[in-house]
């Protein structure tokens, strides 16, 4: 083993033992955190995407009812303490960073946790916490890792790795749909210029394609082991559905076919209305129709539309798993059906979010932390472009520039995929918050090597 790789493995050992530390230090002060979200993951509902709930079972497994939830805090702490070790010293290697320049990366990934735990709404670090975030932004920092190596080594190992975590993203969240998109997008890249660029478009989305027959066939056999059905999950329609019952007024009741959907749509319209979840309560700016957008989504969803379907259902005598595919049945319709005279609504609310979705990657929605985020943004173009034109062709490919824009563009298809899905709010958001500062800083340090020379 070289002398660089053994100083590297014991960077490595340190930074994992004081990052285990720093991330069960919240664990032991605050506890573990029960979030709305977490019962239906333990319950393994069929609604939910198979990778969180079959992570807490394998807790189970080991520890029993007991202790599997203190389990699975700690297996997430030490994930998190393995990705900031990970980030930490791989970016050092990469752009090979002093130890003032790794500390300040290191600070970076510890500083996300510390604004959820003393400035954000929340008030506690998501890695003590049971919901698919305490797992997913660690596993989406090894992904992004295997996208620079993608991008800067060319190397297969690395392609093969981002596959793989993109698909147990996926599997864990259905917005890591977001992490195909991105890893399409740079192995095009990637390939552009040693394949034909139809080639290399193809070769991509072959790959991606791939992925996403490796998802569903993982989410059809969990399926199959717990439930002895090999489907998907259930409750996809839903989101889009939430979206469109809360853009849709009582006249769109013509674009139902089914009769016994008709009266389950005017129920839920009604509810809606009598408490004013719905576009025409929102105020005036793409921040207040964000915002009660946001607030109401949520409450149309669990509060109303599956409410409703459910007291139907019982009425009707069902049983729980003829409820799970009944309601599947009747989302999937209507989300159908609503979809094109809804359009213009749901394109209005697209706008707010995207707007929202790129300030809150950055900072707060505020009146002036807006304006702010629009700085940062013009800032950060604009160092990659002062980079680009201070090296040459062989600098440019190694140029931390080029990070730069791999986490843009991870920003980009992040807040647009959720955008179209659902809506921005910061525990969606930040997945790449860490990166943007990360990248910033290599790249003020890059500038200010290169104004010394």
């Amino acid at each position: 083993m070289s002398d660089s790789r053994n100083k590297r493995m014991i960077l490595y050992s340190v930074l994992f033992a004081v990052s285990a530390v720093f991330y069960l230090f919240w664990y032991w002060h605050d506890g573990i955190v029960i979030t709305p979200d977490a019962q239906s993951y333990i319950d393994m509902i069929s609604a939910r995407d198979p990778g969180y709930s079959f992570f807490l079972w394998i807790c189970r497994v080991f520890a029993g009812w007991e202790g599997y939830q203190q389990l699975a805090v700690i297996l997430q702490c030490l994930l998190a303490a393995a990705a900031a070790s990970a980030i930490t010293v791989g970016l050092s290697r990469r752009f090979n960073l002093h130890w003032l320049g790794t500390i300040g990366v290191l600070v970076i990934q510890y500083g996300i946790t510390l604004l959820n735990r003393f400035v954000a709404q929340r008030r506690y670090s998501y890695y003590n916490s049971i919901e698919t975030e305490a797992i997913t932004y660690s596993i989406w920092v090894f992904f992004f890792l295997n996208l620079l190596g993608i991008i800067y080594d060319h190397k297969k190992k690395n392609v093969i790795m981002a596959f793989v975590w993109a698909i147990i993203l996926m599997s864990t969240r259905k917005q890591m749909i977001v992490a195909f998109g991105l890893l399409f997008l740079c192995l095009a890249a990637s390939w552009w210029k040693d394949k034909k660029w139809y080639l290399a478009v193809l070769s991509a989305g072959v790959i991606v394609i791939l992925g996403f027959a490796g998802t569903r066939l993982l989410d059809c056999t969990y399926n199959y082991g717990v439930r002895g059905v090999f489907a998907p999950h259930t409750g996809d329609s839903s989101f889009i559905l939430g979206t469109e019952i809360y853009v849709a007024d009582k006249d769109m009741v013509s674009y139902i076919s089914d009769k016994e959907n008709q009266k389950l749509f005017l129920e839920i319209m009604n509810r809606a209305d009598a408490l004013e979840y719905n576009a025409g309560y929102a105020g005036k700016g793409w921040h207040n129709i964000e915002e009660h957008y946001s607030s109401s989504y949520d409450r149309i969803k669990f509060d109303i539309v599956n409410v409703v379907i459910r007291e139907e259902q019982i009425s009707q005598g069902m049983n729980d798993q003829e409820r799970e595919l009944d309601a599947n049945r009747i989302m999937n319709e209507m989300m159908k059906e609503l979809l094109v005279p809804c359009i213009p609504g749901m394109f209005k609310i697209f706008c707010s979010n995207i707007v929202h979705g790129f300030v809150t990657t950055v900072l707060k929605v505020h009146t002036v932390l807006n304006w702010v985020a629009l700085f940062l943004y013009i800032a950060y173009t604009g160092m990659i472009i002062y980079l680009f034109k201070m090296q040459s062709g062989r600098e440019r490919g190694q140029s931390s520039a080029c990070m730069a824009i791999v986490v843009l563009t991870a920003i980009a298809v992040n807040v647009v995929g959720t955008s179209a899905a659902i809506y921005p709010q910061m525990r969606y958001m930040l997945y790449n918050t860490g990166l943007f500062y990360q990248a910033a800083w290599i790249m003020l340090i890059e500038i200010y090597r290169k104004g010394r020379k």
